[in-house]
């Protein structure tokens, strides 16, 4: 799962930083130790010389033992010792005085460097954490100001539309150099796709409408080529047929316009649409157009449906949704039309489609051959539907066709 990089970076401290801290701490107490133990024998080591020297430049005044301080035994020499009790450190060595040996032990308080070691341990461990927190709320203060300039330029991107047709305005001397060169590469491509865009749209629109001007021409000329004398019947279907072929070509011309106009985002206006009353005037019509192909229309329409949308584009698609219902049916057959809160039904019947139903979207995918259709009438209606997040379905079953669509 993803995370915000100035959480990960310091979830990485939380990780890593304590067992280096762990680590240091170990190293350093290991080498406490050591240093008190050297301490002890010093000490010791000392205070044995002290005693020693005190004993053997005055035997008769230095008494042989002193309770918790030494102990001078006239004895048979032995290996030197060093132990620590609970409160003493005691040290045992072997020493000469006129040819007679004699075993020394002195005693030293332990429990200081006992105190010693819990206190410097303590003090260490807080200054530990202490530089943890620290070094944590350091990390995310300098981080949250080092990165302020990519949060700048990604708000910026974010809201940048190029539909509006203005220019991204991105900071490149923000201070930091990779920063810098992010932002200038990012207005250096959003200009490239800016005028991209604005070459594709005028090429659209200039090609739309250039189109339009030989269409009309064909149009007229082959109405005056019917209208004139000594037409026979082989010349009027051809001459039809030119006429029918004119026509696709025109409507194919406006809906490829139209697609273009929706992925270029120029139909922003939006309102209240109600969506009964227009179905309920869409479905009349093509009821009556097709009366003669014996289709019978079932309609139950809940009254009060409403969107927000472009009034223009939610008529294209409902028209495209009953064109194909009643263009792709068979005679005799039937539609059957349900609009109910937020959701518009259409079923009808039909043969089984030619090819894959997944791609009945696709602009110029037919489910049957049919020179009444463009290919991009359900195109038109998918386009309209992403536009405004609308979800779409077809299923086929038992010879019934049915596309839903859910309103948002």
């Amino acid at each position: 799962m993803s995370q915000p990089l100035q959480q990960r970076n310091t979830l990485s401290l939380l990780t890593w930083l304590p067992l280096v801290m762990l680590a240091g701490s170990v190293f350093f107490y290991v080498i406490l130790i050591g240093h008190i133990q050297h301490m002890k024998h010093q000490e010791s080591q000392l205070k044995q010389n002290n005693v020693w020297k005190a004993f053997s430049s005055d035997t008769l005044h230095i008494p042989m033992r002193l309770p918790g301080e030494y102990d001078i035994v006239p004895a048979a020499a032995q290996p030197e010792l060093e132990t620590d009790s609970a409160n003493l450190a005691m040290m045992i060595q072997a020493h000469q005085l006129a040819g007679r040996p004699y075993r020394v032990t002195t005693y030293i308080s332990a429990k200081e460097y006992r105190h010693l070691l819990i206190k410097v341990s303590i003090a260490e461990g807080f200054i530990f954490i202490l530089l943890l927190v620290s070094i944590v709320i350091v990390n995310r203060y300098a981080s949250r100001r080092l990165w302020t300039p990519f949060y700048t330029t990604m708000k910026a991107v974010g809201d940048y539309d190029i539909r509006r047709n203005q220019p991204l305005s991105l900071d490149t001397t923000t201070g930091i150099e990779e920063f810098d060169r992010l932002n200038k590469t990012l207005r250096d491509l959003i200009d490239h796709v800016d005028q991209a865009y604005r070459n594709q749209k005028q090429f659209t629109e200039n090609a739309s409408h250039e189109l339009q001007t030989p269409l009309a021409i064909i149009r007229s000329k082959v109405e005056l080529l019917i209208e004139g004398p000594g037409l026979n019947e082989d010349s009027a279907q051809l001459l039809q047929e030119i006429t029918e072929a004119n026509e696709r070509l025109s409507q194919m011309n406006k809906n490829l316009l139209l697609l273009t106009r929706i992925d270029n985002g120029q139909y922003p206006e939006a309102g209240p649409v109600a969506i009964s009353g227009l179905l309920e005037r869409l479905t009349n019509f093509f009821q009556d157009y097709y009366a003669n192909e014996g289709v019978k229309t079932k309609a139950v329409i809940s009254a009060g449906v409403e969107v927000n949308a472009n009034p223009a584009l939610i008529e294209i698609l409902v028209n495209n949704l009953l064109r194909n219902a009643y263009i792709h049916n068979v005679p005799g057959g039937w539609v059957d039309i349900q609009l109910a809160e937020k959701e518009l039904v259409i079923k009808n019947s039909g043969p089984l489609l030619d090819g894959d139903p997944e791609r009945l979207f696709d602009r110029f995918r037919k489910g049957r051959v049919d020179n009444r259709t463009t290919g991009l009438g359900l195109a038109l209606v998918r386009q309209i539907a992403q536009l405004y997040h609308y979800d779409i379905y077809y299923t086929y079953q038992d010879g019934v066709h049915q596309l839903r669509v859910t309103f948002k």
